[in-house]
Formats: structure tokens, C-alpha cells, sequence
């Protein structure tokens, strides 16, 4: 309860910062005399996405699947591909929208094309900005970060698992409501992100009337160290459903870069969803899942080879604290080529240590429980 009194307080705060934001912006509008008309040139909209190939060789235990395409240990897939197009009709007012196009993950069946970002920007202040329509939401410091700026090829599990759907019915980082953000630079670097959203995942209605609320600040105490905190509360019942399953999620985050290239970094979360049983993934009266986990993670361009870096990562994620030996334990290794830019060529191999719960899952693998096993990546993108 306390937590959520916080949460609901920095919402207020948040609205009224954004009043008085939207007041004195418009005073300095009126003071220069601007027209917020963008110039012809600025109309003409960007395009950028990237390409993203894989060959995986899964070592796990795949005996007891029943399928054929279950049973495959290796393959080479196109994992994604993105089409982003985004530009500005004014000097307040732009917009973006982002195709998808997801390869088959491995047994999931056919491909997928969606609408991944779809939304309408407005530069209310300098320091604020409101984003409208299917967005990415602001929770922890992986998760809102994208592919290409990624070093290991695959998201920490607990980022995946608990940041990537927030709650119980989203999913892929993404939700349809309204985000508030900005930051000033001068106030040690702050920086701030809050949204209110549907709660159901993208391209999907809301399945109830309530909304949830989600944000991250962060703030940059001494150069090159940034300290991050995550909040998200939200319902996840269906409106015809009489049981209440109340989720809750935070999550604190530290990151140090250095300018030779070294990069440390770590993050913490966990989640309550109440009335939710892990093992059927449904609302069940009376349990409540409890998933939590961290990682810590060393990345490093090599000495005289700067186009060379390299990576090691440790995380242990908890699928379920009210149920026994459900952790999943990883150490990643891995090494990346840079070749122009964010484009690269990247391998990790995956040292996997699972409990024998069946409710354990993990990237890449339709194996559960301690039938996972150590996993090998190659990835090759190519960022335009």
C-alpha cells in the first residue's frame, strides 16, 4: 500500500511539473515570437531500422518434446527486422511508426508482422515531452533500451521475464496509453519517464477499465555514473472476472562507463502478482507469484583492437520465491566485431545452472526445468 501511495504521489507531482511546464513554455513561445512551423526540409520523414540473423545451437534436453520442430537443437534464423520511419510536422509535433518483423522463435510457429511503435509526439517544453498512442514503456534500464544497443545478444532473464510483459497480460515492452518525459541535464543529469497505459500488451484492447501506471527516474550522481529506479502498478483481471490480481514491480539499476571503453553495469528487480498461479500462468484465488532476480554484466573494448569488445555477465533469476528450486542461473560470455557503427557481428555462449521446477523457462529453448542446458549465439546485425 505504501509503495503504491508513492507511486500515485509521483504521478501528481508529474502532472503538475507538466502544468507548469506547459504554462511557462508557452510564455517563451509568446516571447520569441516563434510560430512552431517546422521548415520544408523537416517534413520530409526519416527511415532507419535494422536486420537482425542468428544461428543458435541449443544444448538443452529436447527428448520429451513431441513435435518435430521442438526437437531442433541448431538453426539459423532471421531473428527481426525493423522498419522505422519518424519525422515532425511542426517544431512541437511528430510522430513515429515502426513495423516488425519477427522470425519464427524456435517451435512458436510462423513469422509475425506488427505494428511495434505507433504514436504522436509533443514537445510541450524543453524539458517535456508527451508521447501518445502504442510506446515503449519506461522500466528498467535494459528493457528500454533497444536491440542495436544491446551488447549481450539476449535481454537478462528477469529483464525478459518481468519487465518484458509487466504484469501478467502485456508484453514486449510496449503497451497503448500516454508517457510523460524529459530530463534536465544541469540537475545531475536527470532524467525522467512516466506513462499511464492500458496494461494488455500491444495491439491489443484494454481488458478492464483500469490503467496502469508505470516510470523510471534516473540520475547521474559523479560523470560516467548513472543510478536508475523503476516503479509499475497495475490490474490484471479481465472485467468480468471477480478476483483482483493487484501486480507490482521495482526495480533499481547502476551503470559506470568509462571513456577507454569498459562498461560495468547491474540491475535488480522483482514482482508481486497476486491471485496468479505460475504454473498455469492464470488467476488462481489465494497464490500470488513472486518472480525477482539481478545481473551483473562487464563489457570492454580491447586494448589496440578497438572495433574488438568483449563481455561477461552472471545473473540468477527467481521465477517464483513461494515455490522451490525455480532458479535460473546464467553466465554469459561473449565477444563482439563492430563493423560500421551499431552494425556487428556478436557470439555468446550461455552457461545455464536451472532448478528442477517445471516452471522454469529460458530464452531460446523449449526445454523447462533442470532439461535446460547451455546455449551458443551467433548474431549478425546490420543497423541503417
Amino acid at each position: 500500500m505504501l509503495y503504491q501511495l508513492r507511486f500515485a504521489g509521483a504521478v501528481y507531482l508529474t502532472i503538475l511539473f507538466t502544468m507548469f511546464s506547459f504554462l511557462t513554455g508557452n510564455a517563451a513561445a509568446q516571447d520569441t515570437g516563434k510560430t512552431g512551423e517546422a521548415g520544408a526540409s523537416e517534413l520530409i520523414p526519416g527511415v532507419a531500422g535494422y536486420v537482425e540473423g542468428w544461428y543458435r545451437s541449443d544444448q538443452s534436453d529436447l527428448s520429451n518434446q513431441t513435435t518435430e520442430a521442438k526437437k531442433v537443437d541448431n538453426e539459423f534464423r532471421i531473428r527481426r527486422a525493423r522498419i522505422d520511419v519518424k519525422g515532425n510536422l511542426t517544431d512541437q509535433i511528430g510522430y513515429r511508426v515502426t513495423g516488425n518483423f519477427d522470425g519464427p522463435s524456435p517451435a512458436s510457429g510462423p513469422a509475425s508482422v506488427k505494428l511495434w511503435d505507433g504514436y504522436i509526439i509533443y514537445k510541450l517544453h524543453p524539458l517535456t515531452t508527451i508521447t501518445l498512442g502504442q510506446l515503449k514503456y519506461p522500466f528498467t534500464l535494459e528493457g528500454y533500451e533497444g536491440t542495436p544497443d544491446r551488447v549481450p545478444v539476449l535481454r537478462a532473464e528477469s529483464i525478459n521475464d518481468i519487465a518484458g510483459k509487466l504484469g501478467t497480460q502485456g508484453g514486449s515492452f510496449r503497451d497503448i496509453g500516454i508517457r510523460i518525459d524529459g530530463g534536465i541535464k544541469k540537475f545531475r543529469g536527470l532524467t525522467y519517464g512516466l506513462a499511464l497505459i492500458n496494461g494488455a500488451g500491444i495491439n491489443k484492447g484494454d481488458n478492464n477499465g483500469k490503467k496502469d501506471i508505470v516510470g523510471r527516474v534516473s540520475i547521474s550522481p559523479v560523470k560516467g555514473f548513472n543510478l536508475g529506479l523503476s516503479g509499475y502498478t497495475g490490474r490484471g483481471e479481465g472485467e468480468t472476472q471477480q478476483i483482483a490480481v493487484k501486480e507490482t514491480a521495482y526495480g533499481l539499476d547502476a551503470e559506470y562507463i568509462l571513456n577507454s571503453g569498459f562498461h560495468l553495469r547491474g540491475e535488480y528487480l522483482t514482482a508481486s502478482w497476486e491471485n496468479w498461479d505460475a504454473a498455469t500462468a492464470s488467476v488462481s484465488s489465494g497464490k500470488t507469484q513472486k518472480p525477482g532476480g539481478w545481473y551483473i554484466q562487464a563489457s570492454s573494448r580491447v586494448p589496440h583492437i578497438n572495433a574488438l569488445e568483449v563481455l561477461a555477465r552472471y545473473e540468477d533469476f527467481e521465477k517464483d520465491s513461494n515455490m522451490g528450486d525455480s532458479h535460473l542461473k546464467t553466465t554469459t560470455f561473449g565477444m563482439t566485431y563492430y563493423l560500421k557503427g551499431k552494425s556487428r557481428i556478436t557470439a555468446n555462449y550461455l552457461i545455464r545452472d536451472a532448478g528442477k521446477s517445471a516452471v522454469v523457462t529460458a530464452q531460446e529453448t523449449d526445454a523447462t526445468g533442470s532439461r535446460i542446458g547451455n546455449l551458443f549465439l551467433v548474431q549478425a546485425i546490420t543497423v541503417f
